[in-house]
């Protein structure tokens, strides 16, 4: 299971190398520490017979300790990573977000300036998003006959621009 969480952040993926260079840092540390103990069991055994079995537990406590401090180090740090590649990830969707914010207000200003040169052009156009006013139509146009009117002009036609489709998650939904 090597490898099994992608990391893409340069900080991540270095605390995940150093991880693993702690990690076989104390796997050297006890295989040194073992035979050196090894050693002196063999050396003091030729004196206390005893010894020998106290090194071999001294041993197996010693390398148990490495072992946990070990892991427990390499966690750490494989967790520090996974958090800095989680917090870059939400940067980027923060930027993405402020981007799309920022186009929408550029689009929003174009529109507004695409329909004061359409009202600059036309007279007696009217923007259909403000309210009109009652007194201001006349009694005899009907809401069609003004419909079919402007139909009528010769108003350059403007293609919009399609927003691509987003997909929204349940966390993205709250």
């Amino acid at each position: 299971m090597k490898e099994a969480i992608r990391l893409t952040n340069k900080t991540a993926i270095a605390l995940r190398k150093s991880a693993q260079k702690i990690r076989t840092a104390y796997f050297a540390a006890a295989v040194i520490v073992s035979v050196l103990l090894g050693a002196a069991g063999i050396v003091l055994g030729f004196m206390w017979l005893w010894a020998v079995p106290l090194m071999i537990a001294a041993i197996a406590v010693i390398d148990c300790a490495l072992m946990t401090a070990s892991r427990s180090r390499y966690l750490s740090l494989l967790g520090q990573a996974i958090c800095t590649e989680a917090a870059a990830r939400e940067l980027r969707t923060d930027r993405s977000e402020q981007k799309r914010r920022r186009q929408a207000a550029s689009d929003l200003m174009r529109v507004k300036a695409d329909m004061q040169e359409t009202m600059n052009r036309q007279p007696g156009a009217q923007p259909f998003f403000e309210e009109k006013d009652d007194e201001d139509e006349p009694e005899d146009e009907t809401p069609m006959a003004v419909a079919q009117d402007h139909a009528s002009t010769d108003a350059p036609r403007r293609r919009r621009r399609q927003s691509p489709l987003t997909l929204i998650r349940s966390e993205q939904a709250k």
